[in-house]
């Protein structure tokens, strides 16, 4: 399995967290690769510098796990960080409109997003609800970026949720270069606010076909049981068991390498 959407820190920032506590995980739960997110500068001490060279040092002792940057699209020298994040070895960017505070179609961001589809750089965005202004982040906005960049590669994390789906849905259905990241939107209990369920999984199969899918770990928010009880939830999906191999690393095994 290789498995995307993977949030990982300093050990003494969040231990439980850590890149060590990642190959742990991923261990338990019988997972071969993952894509680990820089922290968010937002969030992290000054102190520890640029958390995509963090990122990039360490994951020189990695060699199962690949590494996004984290980067805010309407600062100023965005384009620069991004280039430089990618020299690194970075070949992917989380973006979190609600942790970062940026409009998704914010036309500061357009040089970012145009360097971003130069480079082969798949963007990953967070969708659903996350307590900021919705009219930011609805996934209707990246409809705009697709069109704008139609080469551009993005995804689209918990599949704007359980409040959010239908214009996840439709933005999916309208372009081809955004996939569905399949995170923390399986088990009701747990993700209330991103829940979309299996069947919606089985539906956007058969909508999109079964090219779009990614399952992502949301790591460490989800621990070891929450892992297994994804992956358990998938591989009883009433799907061919090919559908549900390219789900759980198939798919983004080849979107990694279309760079």
């Amino acid at each position: 399995m290789f498995v995307n959407h993977c949030h990982v820190f300093p050990r003494d920032v969040k231990a439980h967290g850590s890149l060590e506590a990642l190959v742990e995980t991923m261990k338990e739960c019988g997972i071969d690769k993952a894509v680990a997110f820089a922290p968010f500068e937002e969030l992290m001490p000054p102190s520890y510098g640029d958390p995509n060279e963090w990122l990039a040092e360490e994951l020189r002792s990695y060699p199962e796990i690949v590494g996004f940057a984290s980067i805010n699209p309407i600062l100023r020298d965005s384009v620069e960080r991004l280039e430089k994040a990618w020299s690194l070895g970075l070949v992917g960017v989380k973006l979190h409109p609600p942790i970062q505070k940026f409009r998704i179609n914010d036309p500061q961001a357009y040089r970012f997003y145009s360097k971003a589809e130069d480079l082969g750089v798949i963007l990953d965005f967070h969708t659903g609800v996350h307590g900021w202004c919705l009219l930011h982040y609805r996934p209707l906005l990246i409809d705009d970026v697709a069109y704008t960049f139609p080469d551009l590669k993005i995804i689209i994390e918990h599949v704007g949720g359980r409040g959010m789906y239908e214009e996840a849905l439709a933005l999916l259905l309208n372009k081809k270069n955004v996939y569905a990241g399949i995170s923390s939107c399986l088990n009701r209990e747990t993700h209330k606010a991103w829940y979309i369920g299996g069947e919606k999984v089985e539906e956007l199969v058969y909508l999109i076909g079964e090219e779009r899918l990614i399952y992502g770990t949301d790591f460490p928010y989800n621990d070891a049981e929450e892992i297994k009880r994804d992956i358990n939830t998938i591989m009883n999906l009433n799907l061919p068991q090919h559908v549900k191999d390219d789900i759980l690393g198939g798919n983004l095994e080849k979107l990694l390498s279309r760079q």
